[in-house]
């Protein structure tokens, strides 16, 4: 069986940094967030609907890298979450995933705004992190969902991530 282990948060979180650090340590797959390669292609500022293609983008990878991977643990740089958040946050609304939220994965890493914040060409709300954080938190509460909370600098999150995977396996 393999978990998909996911993490989740808002921008400038270190999401892609710990997913990329522990898939590496672990020798396992790791799913990238589909929305920045993307979003830097467009030529233009997203839009609402661009939400769909990057909702069936980021489901596409996380199919391709679950079928293809021999590894216990399937590690994704986000999942449907986060697009969830951004439609509520945006957008104000929820109709990508009204009439069904998808599954939960087997685990997530919410990455709290504790860390400094590293601008980006594709980040948009500096001073929205912590509001950004609880919508996140409310989502995976409300989905029953399994999540870690991760806090401090990157050491501190390394550490419980290798312990709470260890009792994961």
């Amino acid at each position: 069986m393999q978990l998909q282990v996911v993490f989740t948060g808002p921008e400038s979180s270190g999401k892609t940094t710990l997913a990329e650090i522990v898939s590496l340590e672990m020798g396992c797959d790791l799913t990238p967030e589909f929305s920045r390669p993307y979003l830097a292609s467009l030529g233009r500022p997203y839009e609402y609907a661009d939400l769909k293609t990057i909702a069936r983008g980021q489901q596409a990878w996380e199919n391709w890298h679950r079928n293809n991977s021999k590894n216990s643990i399937l590690f994704c740089d986000t999942d449907w979450t986060v697009i969830y958040v951004w439609e509520q946050f945006k957008f104000g609304t929820t109709h990508l995933f009204a009439h069904q939220l998808p599954p939960t994965a087997d685990h997530y890493f919410l990455c709290a705004p504790d860390i400094p914040w590293q601008p980006d060409p594709l980040r948009e709300h500096p001073e929205s992190r912590n509001e950004l954080f609880q919508l996140y938190e409310q989502l995976l509460k409300k989905n029953g969902a399994s999540y870690t909370v991760l806090r401090g600098d990157m050491t501190q999150r390394l550490q419980l991530i290798r312990s709470s995977i260890r009792k994961l396996m």
